[in-house]
């Protein structure tokens, strides 16, 4: 059985208070018996002098007569011993018992009588049958004469001692046990309330305070809890403040961070990671098949639980190229870190792209220049045909030069070195002014332009020659893929974004040929061609539509294209009203 505090307390002290009395009661009676046997030693030591005395004024008794004589003036049992030892005569016997009585000799107050001294000597009477104190001395005819008395009546009055010990101990045992148990729950009282404060504090609870009063050891105890508690509910906060710190960093990483537990289930996932795998939250107890099926990511997570190296490897999920990175967790779990890369093996096919266009379209003129101008170089050849050679070197120079033009202002305008100059102005205005240096091509392919601008939607605050060269390169671009005629129109509304009110939204429509729908995404790269072979034999240089998108958003617009093949394409635009 568990015993409580204040239970063992009150048995502790119970035990002492016993422990005492016991003691008490051995100690007094001890002591009390050794008193009072003195004393009676005391009292039969005269009375064993005065009977060697009197013994001597009665030459004449015997030995047994003697012994009765001395016994009835003492009251006491008187033996006569011989010097051999044989019991003469005895005060509590008769003359026909002696014979039967055992040699003394052997007895040692009477070999100190013989000898000459006092004897004495306590113990168990065979005769009588309980404890005795003898007392011998010698006589006057070198016999020893004994005095002996019973000590029944010490045990009785040590009995009676050790009752009345006895039932004060147990009177204090009780009052003193009541006391304890008084104590032991007014002591325990302090340390119950301790230990429900530490069980709050353990549960969580640091504002919990002791606040002890008492100078004593448990004021010492509530006050190391109160400064534990509060050390714990400082570095709870010093910890709290980390992790909080940490979970902001790990939310604001452009990588995904996935921590996987030792059974390969998710522990957490940060924001990037859950629009990297389209999870629904934080996902966490998923396993990792909830996050990808893929055999490669599946491949990293086995990998990483292992304990195996994992470098950084390339991974397709979700038709996102990543980056993967892992390391294992002590725990037997891992950390996985992912980067998107898509946008950057975009960029790179788009490089690679234009590395080859670019050299591409500066090849075809120059290879064109190269060859008419070696057959030039014949002196034979007929002036017209001449003539007409020299006009194709021209014409493929001025198309290298409009090429090598637009890769500068491509460059300058991505690289930061052009500025635009916003300011108030019309956009019909501009767009006619667009269009005048194209008229008359426009009336050879029979194609006319419309403007639909309402007044409201007219002023927009945009760097005038900006405007113009985006409206121009829109024109060229549409007029290069009508034929038989056509129209051309520009419209204006306000727009829903980025802030609605603000801006601006340019609808630049033709009813040419259109664009397939999977070329749409790329017609603003750099030296894309929808349809190459007939755009370059036109003249386009393939920068056009680049030019248009950095310029619009040089201004803080977006650009983008709808196009349906034989219904024509729109290109959409927004630019910022004034005041915007």
């Amino acid at each position: 059985m568990r015993l409580r505090a204040e239970q063992k307390l009150f048995l502790s002290y119970l035990a002492v208070i016993t422990a005492g009395v016991a003691a008490l009661t051995i100690g007094v009676r001890t002591t009390l018996r050794q008193h009072l046997t003195e004393i009676v030693a005391e009292d039969l030591r005269r009375e064993v002098n005065l009977a060697r005395f009197l013994a001597g004024t009665r030459p004449g008794l015997s030995s047994d007569s003697l012994a009765d004589w001395l016994g009835a003036l003492s009251g006491r049992r008187v033996t006569v011993v011989a010097r051999d030892g044989t019991v003469l005569g005895d005060s509590d016997l008769r003359p026909s018992e002696l014979a039967h009585v055992e040699n003394h000799a052997h007895r040692p107050e009477i070999r100190a009588a013989l000898a000459g001294h006092v004897g004495e000597d306590i113990r168990t009477s065979h005769t009588l049958g309980f404890d005795q104190l003898y007392i011998a001395a010698p006589g006057p005819n070198g016999e020893a004469i004994r005095l002996s008395v019973p000590l029944l009546q010490v045990s009785t009055e040590l009995r009676r001692v050790e009752t009345g010990i006895f039932g004060v101990g147990v009177l204090a045992a009780v009052v003193a046990g009541l006391l304890s148990l008084g104590f032991s729950f007014a002591i325990t009282r302090r340390l119950r309330a301790l230990a429900a404060l530490a069980r709050g504090m353990a549960g969580g609870d640091l504002t919990l305070r002791a606040r002890a009063r008492q100078d004593d050891e448990l004021g010492a105890l509530a006050g190391a809890l109160d400064a534990l508690a509060e050390e714990l509910q400082r570095r709870l906060g010093e910890l709290e403040g980390e992790r909080a710190e940490m979970q902001a960093l790990i939310d604001s990483m452009s990588e995904g961070v996935i921590a996987l537990g030792p059974d390969g289930a998710v522990r957490r996932a940060n924001p990037a990671a859950q629009h990297i795998f389209s999870l629904p939250g934080p996902s966490r107890g998923s396993p990792p098949e909830a996050v990808a099926r893929g055999k490669g990511f599946l491949d990293l997570v086995r990998r990483a639980r292992e304990h195996r190296p994992v470098p950084p490897t390339e991974l397709a999920v979700a038709q996102r190229q990543l980056l993967a990175s892992a390391q294992p967790l002590p725990d037997g779990g891992a950390v996985l870190v992912f980067r998107d890369v898509s946008e950057l093996r975009r960029l790179e096919g788009v490089r690679r792209d234009f590395v080859a266009n670019a050299s591409h379209e500066l090849k075809t003129p120059l290879t064109a220049i190269r060859g008419y101008a070696e057959t030039l170089l014949d002196e034979d050849l007929p002036a017209e045909l001449r003539r007409q050679f020299l006009g194709t070197v021209k014409t493929n120079a001025d198309r290298l030069q409009a090429i090598v033009d637009d890769l500068l202002d491509l460059s300058r305008i991505e690289s930061g070195g052009y500025r635009v100059e916003p300011e108030s102005v019309s956009l019909a205005d501009l767009a006619r002014e667009a269009w005048a240096p194209l008229r008359e091509t426009a009336e050879a392919t029979r194609a006319e332009l419309r403007v639909d601008v309402p007044p409201d939607c007219e002023i927009v605050h945009a760097d005038p020659a900006a405007l113009r060269q985006v409206f121009s390169n829109l024109f060229s671009n549409s007029l290069r893929h009508m034929q038989g005629g056509g129209t051309i129109e520009v419209s204006a509304a306000p727009a829903g974004s980025p802030s609605p009110g603000r801006w601006i939204e340019v609808a630049v429509r033709d009813t040419g040929a259109g664009i397939a729908a999977v070329h749409l995404p790329r017609i603003f790269e750099r030296f894309y061609r929808a349809d190459a072979a007939r755009t370059r034999a036109e003249g386009g240089t393939g920068l056009g539509l680049a030019i248009v998108r950095n310029l619009v958003e040089r201004h803080g617009g977006a650009v983008s294209a709808e196009s349906r093949l034989g219904e024509g394409t729109t290109i959409r635009f927004t630019l910022p009203a004034p005041g915007a």
